[in-house]
């Protein structure tokens, strides 16, 4: 099923919802960076783990907002 068989209306919300759980994925992951980078007492090799996760988190969310672009 392509996007163009789907009611306005749905397209608009379906936009909307995508846009919006980027959004949350690159600002909770925008957090965990910062507090890595502010907090010097969570810079322990162990953390570097969860800090390279958010980062790349972030750029998947970044690519979420162009691939949802395209599709709506």
């Amino acid at each position: 099923m392509n996007a163009t068989a789907l009611p306005l209306s749905t397209r608009v919300t379906l936009a909307f919802l995508m846009g919006l759980l980027a959004f949350a994925i690159m600002l909770g992951n925008a957090v965990v960076i910062l507090a890595f980078v502010v907090d010097k007492k969570l810079r322990h090799r162990s953390n570097y783990f969860f800090l390279n996760l958010a980062i790349a988190d972030f750029f998947v969310g970044k690519l979420h907002i162009f691939i949802s672009e395209n599709l709506f």
